[in-house]
């Protein structure tokens, strides 16, 4: 009897431990689950139009990816990397919420405000730089990952790898995958109120959201006028160097110039943009610049944030084509001149830069300012509209944002450049004197 009751009793602590057992691993499924994605990698036949052919490494590999995941840990985002050597490359330290657009609070409340901030957000590029100790690789060759989500639609994200080339840091990998669907939707409604699915046709397959007024009213409060001279300097050239030396390729039309103001035409032509995330000639992108040909007036206001009422910058550019009668108004937010570094021309590249819509993170990123970036509590805005303040769509008029930066001789001159669709050019350029 005794030896029944204690083969009973392990019997039992035997099935109790196989519970114990099950459900911890269960726990550890759920809370370190992961999920694979495929990486597409395309050689130059495939991408003929890759910008960086003749700026990469000289080892460059169209082949260096086996797959990715995406690990879940404790509502914490991985992404694992698999090389084709054999080796791995893990990314734990980058906020994958930072890539989910989302509205600034004091727009939340305006429906299309709020509406055209997240499609903006979803179709500018956002990539974060990261460098040896913000990820893990088993290939010590790799001195730099790159992190991009593109500007085509919610699901198509870019990985690339750099490694040194002599004195370089030049791209030795690129590679193309899809965000888990699922879970990118997810994220989407949590940070935005479940406001995927009815913005699904507009962040998934692009289509232009209605024109209509923006309240500039929502966005600052109106504080007085700066005393300025300005000048267009777009006769000039702009400096081709960094990635406008690499993009000039995309320009398809015109072939050859030698100033700004031949861009400002609707008759220039870019390379577009297409999926997963590669320029294409053979799809050549119109654009409305000649919309910028002729500056009517510039304006600079002081301003105070909606929020805490800390003093900001507001640049207003009024365009007049006299050949179509259309006025085309910019307009440039929510800044900061600390924000602004002290450049040359020659530099410019450097300059500030952002892309537009509202509450937008910049075009590139450290991991730092990437994970710090406070997109709710964002002031900064850019957008065009037409005479009657109705809001007109950048990408099909053709520019991508603003690059800012101080004149390196004079701390109240400043530079404005207007970069173009893509970033392939710029189209403009204009000195803002500060007058006492």
């Amino acid at each position: 009897m005794t030896i029944l009751i204690r083969n009973k009793v392990s019997l039992f602590l035997l099935i109790f431990c196989g519970i114990l057992i099950n459900a911890c691993s269960s726990e550890r499924v759920s809370e370190n689950s992961r999920i694979e994605f495929k990486i597409t990698e395309l050689n130059d036949s495939e991408y003929p139009d890759n910008p960086d052919i003749g700026f990469r490494h000289g080892n460059y590999n169209a082949n260096a990816f086996k797959n990715g995941y995406l690990v879940e840990n404790d509502a914490s985002y991985s992404f694992v990397f698999m090389l084709a050597g054999g080796d791995s490359i893990t990314i734990s330290e980058l906020d994958v919420m930072q890539f989910i657009p989302e509205t600034p609070k004091h727009l939340q409340k305006d429906h299309y405000l709020n509406k055209l901030a997240l499609i903006n957000q979803e179709w500018n590029r956002n990539q974060v730089k990261l460098l040896p100790g913000e990820f893990t690789c088993g290939d010590s060759k790799v001195v730099r990952v790159d992190i991009a989500r593109n500007c085509l639609n919610s699901y198509l994200w870019e990985v690339i790898l750099y490694e040194k080339d002599g004195d370089q840091i030049l791209p030795y990998a690129h590679g193309w995958f899809n965000f888990p669907k699922k879970t990118y939707r997810e994220l989407f409604n949590k940070r935005n109120n479940s406001a995927f699915d009815p913005l699904k046709g507009h962040l998934v397959n692009w289509h232009d959201p209605e024109s209509r007024f923006v309240n500039k009213a929502l966005l600052r409060k109106y504080v007085d006028e700066w005393n300025i001279t300005y000048t267009d300097e777009s006769d000039s050239m702009y400096p081709l160097m960094a990635a406008r030396e690499k993009k000039r390729k995309e320009i398809i039309w015109p072939e050859s110039f030698s100033s700004m103001r031949e861009l400002q035409s609707d008759s220039t032509v870019f390379a577009t943009f297409s999926p997963p995330g590669f320029y294409n000639k053979k799809d050549p992108r119109p654009t409305e610049l000649g919309r910028f040909k002729h500056l009517n007036g510039l304006h600079v206001y002081n301003t105070k944030s909606i929020r805490s009422d800390s003093e900001l910058i507001e640049i207003e550019f009024n365009f007049d084509d006299p050949n179509s009668g259309l006025m085309t108004r910019l307009f440039i937010g929510g800044l900061k001149w600390t924000d602004f570094p002290q450049l040359s021309e020659v530099n410019a590249n450097k300059g500030w830069k952002n892309s537009m819509g509202f509450g937008n993170h910049s075009f590139y990123e450290s991991l730092k300012d990437f994970n710090h970036y406070n997109t709710a509590e964002s002031d900064y805005y850019a957008y065009l509209t037409d005479a009657n303040g109705n809001w007109l769509d950048s990408h099909k008029i053709g520019i991508d944002g603003p690059i800012i930066h101080i004149d390196e001789n004079d701390p109240n001159l400043l530079h404005v450049w207007l970069l173009s669709f893509e970033r392939h050019a710029l189209i403009g350029h204009y000195l803002i004197q500060k007058n006492d």
